[in-house]
């Protein structure tokens, strides 16, 4: 990976589902660089979390999940972003997530997430966190990428 950050016009990042890794990311990306390159940035996000999520430049797109945690609004969604062509699609969520993967697949040139067992077929650029085990030191370096 190169030290010059990826030039990135339309960024879609996906925020972890699961409410203590939201949490940390959220208050890592709370300073996400808004003035890069007039870098337009696009958020998914659980709708459970909406309350707490302070990030308001950029579009906010909710996933709403049903009692066993599918998402009821995925169709709506998915149609709702065909269209954008994104530089770049980060997933902040740690451990993979099946429900989210068709949010990934999207035609992006960079797709950024953390290394697990489905990572080689969705990113070509994964982070290992395994050896810190620090979620937030993870999240400093995709800010760092983009």
């Amino acid at each position: 990976i190169s030290n010059k950050p990826i030039q990135a016009k339309i960024v879609l990042i996906i925020f972890p589902i699961d409410k203590e890794f939201f949490r940390v990311a959220s208050y890592t990306y709370r300073n996400l660089p808004y003035y890069k390159n007039k870098t337009i940035f696009h958020y998914i996000i659980n709708d459970n979390f909406n309350d707490s999520f302070s990030l308001r430049k950029g579009e906010i797109h909710k996933i709403e999940l049903d009692k066993k945690n599918n998402i009821i609004n995925k169709d709506i969604l998915l149609s709702k972003l065909k269209d954008i062509n994104f530089d770049i699609i980060i997933d902040l969520n740690i451990e993979y997530e099946s429900k989210i993967e068709d949010f990934i697949i999207q035609k992006s040139n960079y797709k950024i997430g953390f290394k697990h067992k489905k990572s080689d077929l969705l990113y070509n650029v994964q982070l290992d966190i395994s050896k810190c085990g620090v979620a937030e030191k993870g999240y400093q370096k995709i800010l760092e990428l983009i």
